[in-house]
Order: C-alpha cells, then sequence, then structure tokens
C-alpha cells in the first residue's frame, strides 16, 4: 500500500508543487524565514494532499509548538485557493498558495520545519549551514512492480525540469562561502533540482558558511 503513496507524492512534485524560501540571518544567528508554496487540495476541504506542506494555520503552529524550547513564532499566514485560470493541471483541479513567515532567535530549531534535515552550528560569529536532500530512487525501485516501475520513469522523466528555490540573505559586510548555487552580496541563490532529490546520489547536500562582522 505504501509503494503507492510514493509515486503519487512524485507526481504530485511535478504537476503542483512550487516552493520557494527565503531565509534572512542577522549578525546575532537570528532571523526570519518566509515560506510559500503551491499544493494541490483534497476535493471535498481545504486540506492540502503533500502532508509535510500544510494548508491551514493551525497544523503550522502545531509543528512550531513541537519543538523544545521553543522560540519559533508564525506571522503573516496567508491562503488563497487558485482560480480555475491560474490552475491548469490536468490532474489536481483545486490548488492553493500558501504563505508565512517564521522568526527564530535560534536557527538550529529549523530543523524539521523546512524541506530536508538541516544542521546549523555557530562558532564565534562564524553560521555554519548543511541541508540535505534524501534521496528516494533506489528503495522504491526495488521495492516497486513491473507496473510502478513504468510510472516512476515516467515521473522521473517530468520532474527533469522541476525546482525548488532558496534564497539566503545576510548583512552585507559579512563573507560567505557556498559549495552550490550563487553568492552575492548579502546573498545566496540557489536552484534546487526536483530531479536530484530522486536519483543523483552526489548532489543532495549543499552548505554554506556566513562570517559576521
Amino acid at each position: 500500500m505504501v509503494r503507492f503513496l510514493i509515486p503519487l507524492f512524485l507526481l504530485s512534485l511535478f504537476g503542483c508543487f512550487e516552493y520557494e524560501e527565503t531565509i534572512l540571518f542577522r549578525k546575532s544567528s537570528s532571523g526570519t524565514v518566509e515560506i510559500s508554496y503551491i499544493v494541490p487540495l483534497k476535493k471535498e476541504s481545504m486540506d492540502s494532499l503533500i502532508k509535510f506542506l500544510p494548508s491551514d494555520k493551525a497544523s503550522i503552529e502545531a509543528k512550531l509548538k513541537s519543538k523544545t524550547n521553543n522560540s519559533l513564532l508564525l506571522r503573516d499566514f496567508t491562503f488563497r485557493e487558485l482560480e480555475k485560470s491560474e490552475n491548469a493541471d490536468p490532474f489536481f483541479k483545486r490548488k492553493a498558495k500558501v504563505s508565512y513567515k517564521i522568526d527564530f532567535e535560534d536557527p538550529s530549531l529549523l530543523d524539521g520545519i523546512l524541506l530536508g534535515n538541516l544542521s546549523i552550528k555557530t562558532k564565534g560569529k562564524s553560521l555554519n549551514v548543511k541541508r540535505e536532500f534524501p534521496n528516494l530512487t533506489d528503495t522504491i525501485v526495488q521495492n516497486a512492480s513491473v507496473g510502478e516501475k513504468k510510472i516512476i520513469t515516467e515521473t522521473l522523466r517530468l520532474l527533469k525540469e522541476g525546482k525548488i528555490q532558496f534564497r539566503v540573505l545576510f548583512p552585507k559586510d559579512s563573507e560567505c562561502s557556498s559549495n552550490r548555487g550563487f553568492v552575492g552580496l548579502g546573498n545566496v541563490l540557489y536552484a534546487f533540482p526536483l530531479q536530484d532529490t530522486i536519483e543523483n546520489q552526489d548532489a543532495k547536500s549543499w552548505d554554506y558558511k556566513i562570517r559576521f562582522y
């Protein structure tokens, strides 16, 4: 039963999944993360079909409150169901755009809140961030039936152009290095290909370091 959920999830990424994330770090390592995404909705409710990207404020607040020593604050939550003219997806007839901001004092608390696995370490005036995006292909294919493998193959083809947009902002007098993306004055931009979460063993980790002055 579980095996059928994974191809459906991958198709939902291609047909509906749009995700943008901007993290603003201040010199104290506190800051704000702004998240925006489009998700498919259930036929008879406003609930998201993608469990880890909820469409209701209560679910997001519950997720934040689950963190120990919580200093995460949710604000500016918005929900808007897309008009038919904005949705040309043949698979999912209803979608919604969700956006909100999370203020944080301790960035390590964002692990489990943001996509992938997040590890943040601070040392002096330096902030070291590591994001890992798990690879799923091998496990899926090994356990899949012949029919499921055909779905997976087609899904992988469709995902080739899909991306997740990340942006990191920090004071312009800081120094930054990153193993992926583009480093500019006071920002890092990284477009993460969805295909890499599935089949590329070498491109699932994103590391960057910020030194504040």
